[in-house]
């Protein structure tokens, strides 16, 4: 009778040792986060000198203004592209009678120097009286910068007269 007693007391104690064993915590017993992060659309414009002078003009004659610096600037952070474009008006004297066509003008831009990731191809306008596409991006992927130098030349009717002229040249970003 003895020897019983003892195999009762080593199952009792076993028992009593797995009862105090930790086991690791079970999938259902842990929590997840979803977390998320926003990419801020920003703005996307373009800039140009203020002002530009040409070179002495007589009539029939042609002069060259050179601008330097114009700059689109695409912080939209996506895959759109763009394009710029240029209108002029007509040169007026201050003789308002005076006028140089705006058809009389062209704007020759030289390849832009484009920072991030999109591919700018250039073209000229031979007609500054209409809108003209003069620089355009594809192949856009994020932020991205250009800036170009352009040539605007202007060639004055025959018939002219000595006036001093003006003109207002516009650059949209379509």
């Amino acid at each position: 009778m003895h020897s019983f007693s003892r195999v009762s007391l080593a199952v009792a104690a076993s028992a009593l040792l797995v009862g105090s064993v930790a086991f690791p915590a079970s999938a259902a017993d842990s929590s997840t986060t979803t977390t998320t992060a926003v990419i801020e659309a920003g703005s996307i414009g373009v800039s140009a000198p203020a002002a530009a002078a040409l070179s002495a003009l007589t009539p029939g004659g042609n002069a060259t203004a050179d601008l330097a610096g114009v700059t689109v600037t695409d912080n939209r952070a996506g895959i759109a592209g763009w394009s710029v474009s240029v209108v002029l008006t007509d040169f007026v004297g201050t003789n308002t009678a005076d006028i140089i066509p705006a058809s009389n003008a062209s704007y020759t831009p030289n390849s832009a120097t484009v920072t991030g990731d999109a591919v700018v191809t250039a073209a000229a306008a031979t007609n500054l009286s209409v809108p003209t596409a003069i620089q355009s991006v594809t192949a856009v992927n994020g932020n991205n910068t250009a800036i170009w130098n352009a040539a605007v030349n202007v060639t004055a009717p025959t018939d002219a007269l000595a006036d001093n002229f003006t003109a207002t040249l516009t650059h949209s970003l379509l």
